[in-house]
């Protein structure tokens, strides 16, 4: 494969990523009619990247329920107002009842790629829906105004208690209208349509893929000290071999101290990891200068440094919010994403300059010129970060 093939995929691999975050904050409303006489609409929105910003979702989440009532009432109105429900051809209303907020850090509800998903939940009231009603009579259908702002798709479900199974409508910015859904029968129940099957399949998969995608966000494009001593790595050595034992020691490492340290057997402050990480960037550069070749020492020292470097990934990820009901998966994802991330760091380099790794003047025009400035870059941030 070319070398800009190579960048190239590499490009629309990062663009698919972000293109992702889409799905991954997706709305979904769920009419529960299960209990006709308690009828209820959860709305669980990504609000703080939606209808409220995330300065003013932080501080829901941190005031007292009258606080938050009052913060998120208006976010609420929009949502009432910026939807008509007909139920037989009459449109009912509702009112909020209840909701939940969550998030870990203003940094996460900022990430799109990390949604905080809040729960509304409307109350309307009692159905006068019967099993003897006629199906024009007994049908939902839910339009959304073309002026409400939510994060797209929208998925809506409807649950009855006379029906065995929901029913399951996609709606997007193009298509606000979900059709009419009998609310009587299970006639419909496989009349969902297929995108709102495949989003719910989606769903699924979605906490997966957020984390997986969150670790890789992690080291492109915030990691970059990370990144930094990668490159390190890289050009200590033309041979492959090289390469792979140091990143081999370096991803073990740091892997074994983000588990312990997420799961919180091991706890070391940010203010000692992050100038000890600036510090082995600055140990790994210079020691290219003076050695070309890989000693057992340099993968012990490696093996250390990536146990800080483990340190610094929890550190970020105790930013965000590892949810509780998959929490060893997401913690495995979030790993995946970062090693993928340092693959993509290698895949670049390579693509960048590995076609010149075999020619003589490598060193001194490529390797050596690139060491001394992540060097550079490694003193100026260990100076940073010790001294301010």
């Amino acid at each position: 494969m070319s070398r800009g093939r190579v960048i190239a995929a590499l490009i629309l691999m990062l663009l698919s990523t972000a293109t992702n975050a889409h799905l991954l904050n997706m709305t979904d409303l769920h009419f529960d009619a299960s209990d006709p006489e308690a009828v209820l609409l959860h709305i669980k929105i990504d609000l703080g990247q939606s209808l409220l910003s995330p300065v003013d979702y932080w501080r829901a989440v941190n005031s007292d329920p009258a606080e938050q009532y009052a913060l998120i009432a208006p976010a609420a109105g929009q949502l009432l107002n910026g939807m008509q429900i007909l139920i037989g051809g009459t449109t009912v209303s509702g009112s909020l009842q209840s909701w939940s907020l969550e998030a870990a850090s203003l940094e996460a509800i900022e990430n799109s790629l990390s949604p905080q998903m809040a729960i509304l939940s409307f109350d309307f009231g009692r159905l006068d829906i019967s099993p003897t009603s006629e199906p024009a009579d007994s049908s939902l259908e839910l339009f959304l105004d073309e002026q409400l702002e939510i994060p797209w798709p929208a998925l809506l479900r409807v649950d009855t208690s006379t029906r065995a199974l929901p029913v399951s409508r996609l709606l997007t910015a193009n298509d606000r209208r979900s059709r009419p859904i009998s609310l009587i029968d299970n006639i419909e129940t496989t009349g969902s349509s297929a995108m709102a099957r495949l989003a719910i399949s989606f769903q699924a998969w979605v906490p997966g893929l957020s984390w997986l995608a969150i670790g890789f966000q992690h080291i492109i494009p915030w990691g970059l000290d990370h990144i930094a001593f990668v490159l390190g790595l890289f050009f200590l050595s033309t041979r492959i071999s090289t390469l792979f034992y140091q990143v081999s020691c370096f991803t073990v490492a740091h892997s074994l101290t983000l588990g312990l340290a997420t799961l919180g057997w091991i706890s070391v402050p940010a203010s000692i990891i992050e100038p000890l990480i600036a510090a082995s960037i600055v140990f790994i550069a210079v020691d290219n200068l003076y050695n070309d070749l890989l000693g057992r020492w340099r993968l012990l020292v490696v093996t250390l440094f990536g146990l800080l470097h483990g340190l610094g990934f929890a550190s970020a990820l105790s930013e965000l919010m590892l949810p509780a009901e998959n929490f060893y998966m997401a913690l495995l994802m979030f790993n995946l994403g970062v090693e993928a991330g340092q693959l993509t760091v290698l895949a670049l380099a390579f693509a960048a300059v590995g076609w010149l790794r075999g020619r003589a003047a490598y060193n001194e025009r490529v390797a050596r010129p690139a060491t001394v400035t992540i060097a550079g870059v490694g003193t100026y941030w260990l100076l940073k970060r010790v001294a301010f």
